[in-house]
């Protein structure tokens, strides 16, 4: 999930109205019909624009992943003002990505929506430093710390969860831009492991980094999104079904091969975005440190563990955020692995 996501988090709750899912059935043929019981094509919304983060969306579908799968993809740029949760509610695609606090809150406002999958089994969260190094909490005493505004809740949560006293640092304000960590303005930048810090080391830096995730904020991010009557119908739970097998064959090709995923992103999908090649292959690979854990090695990529939604669960409530399991349905990835860890 990149950075500027969370520039927009409001618009993801706004417009819950209930519709049609965009897909069609296909005959024996596969093509598309309108009727029948298979469906042949369907509409994945991205949280982002076309970058790094949707490799093994783009390996499955030109690997003819999907196409083995008997469905044809329409992978849907967003940007900074996706409202993927909306698209899924309301009937604009059949899945989106999103996170777990942005489908909790359009749950408590009305939508009917389950978490299926999960990229991101850690968060990308990082407090990065340059000079003095902040490896620890107890290195924030005294620290200026640089955070965005957009992210006040996440870094209140993370206090809480990690058991640090507010008053023991300053809290400068910043945007996304780095050059307050690089001049010296700020000790601490509130950052992403899979992208400010690849950023950094692409310029010959060396930063210091602390991931949240290993002081309590522990939370799934990266995840997919369903409609909960999409998975009670046959033919939608079947084409989704059909579109997370392909995809994670996708996922297990990207992570053994990051320089592939560079290359169809700035070559192919995401060709017109400005993207820089080397950037796009270290974020790649920073990028399997998220989603690549034991628990993944054992029970296949996505997977989402009862520790990991217990882990999400706590994160959220430290935010102000109410959800509860059934927020979150595991029997999709069941039927997808059919008890193998990998496909």
């Amino acid at each position: 999930m990149d950075r500027r996501q969370f520039l927009f988090r409001a618009a993801s709750v706004a417009g819950l109205a209930v519709a049609a899912p965009v897909l069609a059935s296909c005959g024996a043929d596969g093509a598309s019909t309108g009727t029948g019981t298979a469906i042949g094509s369907m509409a994945y919304q991205l949280g982002w624009i076309k970058n790094f983060q949707y490799g093994g969306e783009y390996i499955a579908d030109d690997s003819g992943f999907y196409a083995a799968e008997k469905l044809t993809v329409d992978l849907v740029a967003g940007g900074p003002t996706a409202a993927t949760d909306a698209a899924v509610q309301s009937g604009k695609v059949l899945l989106a990505q999103s996170g777990p606090d942005l489908t909790a809150n359009a749950v408590a406002q009305g939508a009917d929506l389950k978490i299926i999958g999960a990229n991101y089994q850690r968060s990308p969260y990082a407090i990065i430093s340059l000079g003095a190094p902040i490896s620890s909490p107890a290195d924030l005493a005294g620290k200026r710390i640089g955070v965005q505004s957009v992210n006040e809740v996440a870094w209140a949560a993370f206090l809480q969860l990690a058991r640090i006293d507010p008053s023991s640092f300053t809290k400068v304000p910043v945007q996304f831009d780095m050059t307050p960590l690089t001049s010296g303005e700020v000790d601490g930048f509130w950052g992403f492991t899979n992208d400010n810090v690849v950023t950094l080391k692409l310029r010959g830096l060396n930063p210091t980094v602390m991931p949240l995730a290993d002081y309590g904020y522990k939370i799934m991010t990266a995840t997919y999104t369903a409609r909960t009557q999409s998975l009670q119908r046959p033919d939608e739970r079947d084409a989704i079904i059909r579109f997370l097998r392909a995809s994670i064959k996708g996922w297990q090709a990207a992570v053994a091969d990051p320089a592939r995923v560079a290359e169809l992103t700035v070559d192919k999908y995401g060709q017109g975005n400005g993207l820089d090649r080397a950037v796009q292959e270290a974020s790649s690979a920073a990028t399997n440190e998220l989603m690549v854990t034991a628990e993944t090695q054992a029970n296949g990529l996505m997977t989402m563990s009862d520790q990991l939604i217990t882990d999400t669960l706590a994160t959220l409530s430290a935010s102000g955020i109410h959800a509860d399991r059934a927020l979150f349905d595991q029997s999709v990835l069941a039927d997808v692995f059919a008890g193998k860890p990998t496909l």
